[in-house]
């Protein structure tokens, strides 16, 4: 066994090289671990000089790479429901908040944006029937500083809500008659951040035509994730997205979609591309990202963990002819011994190992 040993130690540099190969083509996968076999007699020591590293106790983690595109989350549109040439539009890119103007007709006639889940339907003033509608408009006057003299935010239209509607009015330039016709206010969700303007300036609309495109101010990296590989994200999954310039943000996965988008002709007869679904991960610091849009990025994805678990830096493992890998272990005296190790997962120049009378703080050579 001792001359099969040293035999090894000679062909380190060389079988060093391999293990690297096999680290990368594995992607940092787990090897198979081959028989633990090694010499535990000890070794005279070599020629001063040599380099060792300790062994140390690491969390040891194995990433998949996926590529994302960062932008904005939920598309919303607006359409006309006032009639008229359009006088004026926001730019694209612009945010328009609760009680900002979303267009306007004829000069003077404007739709200002309130928050609902529903959109408005119908002309909204004294004798209109309970609904949600008169919820969502109460709410929305008294976040905004409106509702005074009692109002109470409920389905039911007041005089106080009249006089609510009126200081609304009065303050967005529009008639302050207590009543509000169709399209002068807009529900939607949340805020708009502008990006298309599908009608021009001096357009005829009216009857919902379509007047303004755009998304919710959330921050999100969209991912078309090939269905055979749907196992590696579930919701609320913890991930990490690397942004153009190389710095990393934390994320979430927020949503998986279900259903399957078929594959793409890739122009080679009878071939398709992989089939796809969407996935989407939310940044949990959407500051982090700047202003950037529609901008490649990488999704770090934790497939695999092992927490606590002795590590030696790759460069310490000695292939073994018979297989399987041992590390040198270096005495305080300098004296050297083989152990038997199994490997196990490969993160950042560092390997997982177990052996028969490895521990901490032990010194193992290192091949330079």
């Amino acid at each position: 066994m001792k001359r099969r040993v040293l035999r090894v130690a000679g062909l380190v540099g060389v079988l060093v090289v391999v293990i690297a190969v096999i680290m990368a083509a594995t992607n940092g996968r787990l090897l198979p671990a081959g028989q633990a076999v090694g010499s535990n007699g000890a070794q005279p020591s070599a020629a001063a000089g040599v380099k060792t590293a300790q062994v140390e106790r690491r969390t040891l983690q194995v990433t998949a790479d996926l590529e994302g595109t960062l932008g904005y989350d939920g598309e919303q549109k607006v359409g006309a429901d006032l009639a008229g040439t359009l006088t004026w539009l926001p730019a694209e890119g612009s945010v328009i908040g609760r009680g900002g103007r979303l267009y306007e007709v004829d000069g003077s006639h404007r739709a200002v944006l309130l928050f609902g889940s529903k959109p408005a339907w119908r002309t909204l003033g004294p004798g209109v029937s309970n609904g949600s509608d008169v919820l969502a408009l109460e709410q929305n006057l008294k976040a905004m500083g409106y509702a005074r003299n009692g109002m109470t935010v409920d389905r039911h239209w007041s005089s106080a809500t009249t006089a609510a509607v009126k200081r609304f009015q009065r303050a967005h330039g529009l008639t302050a008659d207590g009543v509000l016709d169709l399209g002068e206010v807009v529900f939607l969700p949340q805020s708009l951040r502008v990006t298309d303007l599908p009608a021009a300036l001096g357009t005829r609309v009216g009857g919902g035509a379509p007047v303004l495109g755009g998304t919710t101010l959330r921050r999100v990296v969209a991912i078309s994730l090939e269905a055979d590989r749907q196992d590696l994200l579930a919701a609320d999954a913890e991930v990490t997205v690397e942004l153009p310039d190389g710095s990393t943000t934390p994320a979430r996965v927020s949503d998986v979609g279900r259903v399957a988008h078929a594959g793409e002709d890739t122009g080679i007869p009878g071939q398709t591309s992989p089939a796809t679904i969407d996935v989407t991960v939310s940044l949990d610091d959407p500051k982090a990202a700047g202003s950037l849009d529609q901008a490649p990025v990488t999704v770090h994805v934790v497939t695999a963990a092992h927490e606590n678990v002795l590590a030696v830096p790759v460069k310490a493992l000695v292939a073994l002819l018979e297989g399987g890998y041992a590390v040198e272990v270096q005495a305080a005296d300098s004296s050297r011994r083989y152990v038997g190790v199994e490997i196990g997962l490969f993160q950042d120049g560092w390997v997982e190992v177990s052996g028969a009378g490895l521990q901490v703080g032990d010194h193992v050579v290192v091949a330079s």
